[in-house]
Formats: structure tokens, C-alpha cells, sequence
């Protein structure tokens, strides 16, 4: 087992913990997943994947599709697929070994304030708000293991450590979702981590990605297995993704992908993995009977909206 997947799943109780003891802060708040008033939205919207378009002209529709929904997401897929120096405005940059290694000593030994003023100091020196988050952030919770792994450090440091860098990651939310954000659609995704994991970090980041490309999310990381067969049979998703954290997830994660598929609303559903399995060892995902494999958050969303705007033109024709 991975010793970040490790870290992840023992850290959990004590991270909700933490949280119920601070209303501020919650995994799951309002404006991050879907809930009923969505849900009812999507409802509606879903006539349009079942091909019922009463009084409209098949024409019309496609027309109302390219407008309002493929034009605008071509237009944030090329965004998305530009580098980040040419995404960010002048002077911004990357991050440097340096700045992991004095955040890596502020959350082993400072507070959650010091955390944050910290981040929030990079982000006002012109460090991109992506690389922040696909840099930055993950870079330090994989020190924070390896030191862990070598005994460097408790876990009960790791544990504190990583709770305060999601808990900088809320608080960095309401400024990422402002960066380059395409007005919410009818595209709807549900993210979870593998069976035997809680990836509530990475799984937190990919959904703020999601978002911010104007999805509806379900980054519900508990849910039991009932639970998402219960949801995806009941609710249409045009994305289903899962997170793997350590090699042993693999196993039955195609006969977990087919009987997913087999029960989901959408017949042509899209299913998605990565996490850090596959960003360390891409080569064990070469039998993953899914349509997207991706260790990129900007690189997934581009490649699931060519996938469901394929699906949507042929249900079309």
C-alpha cells in the first residue's frame, strides 16, 4: 500500500473530526457538490439525453447545444490545454523546491494560520493558482509521506500536516473557482475514491477543477457501495470517477467499472481513473477498462467533454 493511501485512510476520523469541531469547514459544502435543487435541474435537463424534445426541431436543438454548451467548453478546453506559464497573466510563474520545502516546515511546525497566510503570500507573488494546486500542494503532501515512510516525522505530524493543507485548500476555493470558470451546464460527474480508501485531498482538488470547467459535482468520498448504486441508477452522470491510491485497488476495478455501467442511467457513460497510482505507475493502468486515464485534472475534464459531446451529437443523428 501506498503510504500517502495509507496516511489517507487512517487520517480520516480524526480529519472529520477536526471539522465537526469547525462549522467553517466541511468536505461537501453547498456550493462545491449537487444536491436536490440540482439534482431536480438535472432531472429536467436530462430529456435531452433521452432523445425527448417535444415541439423543437432536432435542428433547433443542435444549434442550442453548439451556442450554449460545445462552443463555450471548445473555448475552455483550449484554455486548458495551454501551458500554464501561457494561462497565467504576466509575471506569474511556477513554484520552486524551495517554497515546497518552507511550506513542509510550516505545517510540520507552525498553525493553520501560518499555513495559510503562506499559501496565500505565494498566490500574491504570482505563483499561478494551478500550479498551487497541482504543484504545490500535492508536492508537499508526498514530502510529508516520504518523511514519514523514512521516520522523520510522527504521524501524528503527518496527520496535522495534511489536514491543514486541505483545510488551506477551502479557503483558496472561492479565488480558484474565479480563475478562467465557464458558466454552469448540464454536465454532471461523480467522483469518487477506490473501495478500501478515503483520497479526500486529491479527491477535493479534482473536484474544485471539475467545477470550476462549470460541471455539477458529486465528490461524495464516503458514500458505501449500496449508496453509488443507488445514485448513479437514480441520477444521470456523464462522468463516473475513480481515484486509486495503492496497486491492490486495481483488483476487481473492471468488474466494479462494468457493474457500474451496467446500472448507471446514462447507457454511454464515461468512466474516469487516475490519482497517485497512476501518476507514479501509469503502466499498471494499461488493461483499466475505462475511457479516460489521467493524472492531469485539466487534461481529464478536456477529454471527458469530447467524450460526452460525441455522445450527445451521435444521440442526435
Amino acid at each position: 500500500m501506498g503510504c500517502l493511501s495509507l496516511i489517507s485512510s487512517c487520517y480520516t476520523p480524526f480529519l472529520e473530526a477536526e471539522m465537526r469541531q469547525n462549522s467553517n469547514i466541511s468536505f461537501d459544502p453547498t456550493d462545491t457538490c449537487w444536491g436536490a435543487e440540482d439534482a431536480e435541474s438535472s432531472s429536467q435537463s436530462n430529456t435531452i439525453h433521452q432523445n425527448i424534445f417535444p415541439n423543437k426541431d432536432p435542428v433547433d436543438i443542435l444549434i442550442n447545444m453548439l451556442d450554449q454548451e460545445i462552443i463555450p467548453r471548445l473555448l475552455v478546453s483550449h484554455k486548458a490545454k495551454a501551458p500554464l506559464e501561457e494561462l497565467a497573466s504576466t509575471g506569474q510563474r511556477n513554484i520552486q523546491d524551495s517554497e515546497v520545502e518552507l511550506l513542509l516546515e510550516i505545517i510540520l511546525h507552525g498553525n493553520q494560520e501560518d499555513c495559510t497566510d503562506l499559501i496565500q503570500k505565494f498566490a500574491a507573488k504570482n505563483i499561478s493558482m494551478d500550479s498551487i494546486y497541482l504543484d504545490l500542494i500535492p508536492q508537499t503532501a508526498r514530502k510529508l509521506g516520504l518523511m514519514w515512510e523514512e521516520d522523520e516525522c510522527t504521524f501524528t505530524e503527518v496527520t496535522i500536516g495534511l489536514w491543514r493543507l486541505q483545510n488551506a485548500l477551502y479557503g483558496l476555493s472561492k479565488d480558484f473557482q474565479a480563475q478562467n470558470s465557464a458558466p454552469m451546464g448540464n454536465l454532471n460527474a461523480l467522483l469518487l475514491p477506490a473501495p478500501r480508501s478515503q483520497h479526500t485531498l486529491g479527491l477535493f482538488i479534482v473536484v474544485e477543477f471539475f467545477r470550476r470547467a462549470g460541471w455539477r459535482v458529486w465528490g461524495e468520498p464516503n458514500l458505501t457501495p449500496e449508496e453509488v448504486n443507488n445514485l448513479i441508477f437514480s441520477q444521470w452522470f456523464d462522468v463516473i470517477g475513480i481515484s486509486i491510491g495503492f496497486e491492490e485497488q486495481l483488483d476487481g476495478l473492471n468488474e466494479m467499472i462494468a457493474s457500474l455501467r451496467a446500472r448507471s442511467m446514462n447507457p454511454h457513460v464515461t468512466f474516469m481513473v487516475g490519482g497517485p497510482l497512476f501518476s507514479t505507475s501509469p503502466e499498471l493502468f494499461d488493461n483499466v477498462e475505462a475511457e479516460i486515464k489521467s493524472a492531469d485534472a485539466n487534461d481529464a475534464i478536456r477529454r471527458a467533454e469530447i467524450l460526452v459531446t460525441d455522445h450527445r451529437l451521435r444521440s442526435l443523428s
